[in-house]
């Protein structure tokens, strides 16, 4: 029979032993130095020099020295004056006092309980602050969690978290919960290509965004707009309301979108695509109804303006059916000077171009090439760097009399033309025999008169000549001498005169040394605007 116990290897008591009371008080020395053993350092290798009685040391050193000498790998105890060397044993714990660390005894060396946790191996669960179960093998419970670099490992710096899948239909994800119920899922879910899926409820989802592991491309589902796309570092004004898209470059620099195509007959598109009523009910387009548009908004001297100030649309030409979809385009400008839109030039469903009617003149920003459609003089008009010229639409008059005018002998008289067969833009005045300028310009003149016998007067001469404002205007006349042949004898008279807006032109003739009369049949009064 053994005289110490098996794992401590304290004193037993023998049988008839004398002053049993010293094996006793032996073992319970050895007890309380080695139950709840508590160390001071294990860093030394000599005894220090003044140790109190019941200190301890795990000696670590391996070739300690003094009275240590021998003890290495034990615990040496300070006990009545002298160090007394504890074997360990498998299993030993120690808690050094100054690492505040504690250690475990493996059966060969003192190693770190932490060092020994770094290692484990094959656990079947662990949780943190809370239990793992037979699916959560690991649960943690914590406000955060964190994984950083290891600063010993070779290519120090990187931390990757890898989540494994046997085959693409299985899911490797991650799970986003409220209350344990499922809100987004964001892996690759029975593919391998990359989602990212949204539920309000756990049961139904839906997926907004996909990443194809075949094609490197990326599928969106229905965004909230704004979706915004920006190369400005800085804070940006906000958009206007019902933007969907906005797209702005770094300040000083252009933002563009550029489509790229290629092959034949492949170009870049933009598709408007408009109906009345709902998503869910769309209903025909009407006549104007907008198809799409094109606008431009600009900063004043305090802000962004409220709307549009210059667009292009695209436009309805006719209430549409299936068979009927006639459209036209319009261009929309503000007026200098103001922030009203209006139509300014359109190209309608029926192949012509129609510019938006001004009453007068533009003003302002001129410059050579201009074009406008006049209401004033319904004429096309173009600016030829000096002033507005008419391009269409010209003064034109031919002009009769339905009598035989007569003239007495030896006086300018007026010929009475008092009817049209044309009198574009109204300039030929019937009841005072003349024409009127509309506008300032180049007109070419010419009339056209027979000589009629008043009984048995013979005239010496007949002379024609063009009037201007009640005065001869000089720049031709045309003159036939005697004797006169009645109904044979005619003039004719062309000019070109450069009137003013106002200038009234007649036709005066004179017989010289009798009377006669200005044949009805034969007379003609003609005049058409040049320029």
């Amino acid at each position: 029979m053994s005289d110490t116990t098996t794992n401590l290897a304290l004193p037993l008591i023998a049988a008839n032993q004398a002053q049993k009371h010293v094996t006793h008080n032996e073992a319970l020395t050895l007890l309380d130095a080695l139950v709840q053993l508590a160390c001071r350092d294990k860093d030394l290798a000599a005894p220090p020099a003044s140790p109190a009685e019941g200190d301890r040391y795990l000696i670590a050193a391996e070739n300690p020295t003094g009275a240590w000498a021998g003890l290495s790998g034990q615990i040496a105890c300070f006990r009545d004056g002298v160090w007394v060397g504890l074997a360990p044993r498998p299993g030993w714990f120690a808690f050094v006092a100054d690492e505040a660390e504690l250690y475990t005894f493996t059966g060969s060396a003192w190693t770190s309980f932490r060092a020994t946790l770094t290692i484990l191996q094959n656990l079947a669960r662990l949780g943190i602050g809370t239990a793992a179960d037979a699916v959560n093998r690991l649960a943690v419970k914590s406000e955060a969690a964190l994984f950083s670099w290891d600063d010993a490992a070779p290519g120090a710096g990187n931390m990757r978290t890898t989540v494994n899948k046997k085959a693409a239909a299985n899911d490797a994800a991650y799970v986003f919960q409220t209350g344990f119920s499922t809100r987004a899922l964001f892996g690759t879910l029975g593919t391998d290509d990359l989602a990212l899926k949204v539920s309000p409820d756990g049961a139904a989802f839906s997926t907004p965004l996909t990443a194809s592991a075949a094609t490197g491309r990326l599928t969106l589902g229905r965004i909230n707009g704004p979706l915004e796309v920006s190369a400005n570092a800085g804070a940006l004004p906000d958009p206007p309301i019902q933007t969907v898209l906005r797209v702005s470059g770094a300040d000083g620099l252009q933002a563009r979108l550029v489509f790229d195509t290629f092959g034949t007959n492949t170009p870049g598109n933009f598709i408007f695509r408009a109906a009345r009523g709902s998503a869910a009910a769309p209903s025909a387009i009407q006549l104007n109804d907008t198809l799409g548009q094109f606008t431009a908004f600009g900063y004043g001297a305090t802000a962004y303006s409220p709307t549009a100030r210059i667009g292009l649309n695209f436009r309805a030409a006719e209430n549409w059916t299936d068979s009927a979809q006639g459209t036209r385009i319009v261009f929309i400008t503000a007026a200098i000077g103001t922030t009203i839109l209006s139509e300014a030039f359109a190209v309608e469903g029926n192949g012509s171009a129609k510019f938006n009617p001004m009453a007068s003149d533009p003003t302002t920003a001129l410059a050579q090439g201009q074009l406008y459609a006049s209401s004033t003089v319904a004429a096309l008009k173009w600016y030829n760097g000096t002033a507005w010229k008419r391009i269409c639409n010209f003064a034109k008059v031919a002009a009769t009399t339905n009598f035989d005018n007569y003239v007495a002998a030896g006086t300018w008289t007026k010929v009475q033309f008092n009817a049209a067969d044309s009198n574009d833009q109204g300039a030929f005045a019937a009841s005072d025999n003349r024409f009127v300028a509309p506008e300032a310009g180049l007109y070419g003149l010419g009339t056209a008169l027979g000589y009629k016998r008043n009984g048995t007067s013979a005239p010496a001469a007949f002379e024609v000549q063009f009037y201007r404002n009640g005065a001869a205007a000089g720049r031709g006349r045309a003159a036939a001498a005697g004797p006169l042949v009645d109904g044979v004898t005619a003039l004719s008279l062309t000019s070109t005169l450069k009137l003013a807006a106002g200038d009234a032109i007649e036709v005066w003739v004179r017989f010289t040394g009798a009377d006669g009369y200005v044949a009805a049949a034969d007379a003609f009064f003609g005049v058409r605007q040049m320029a």
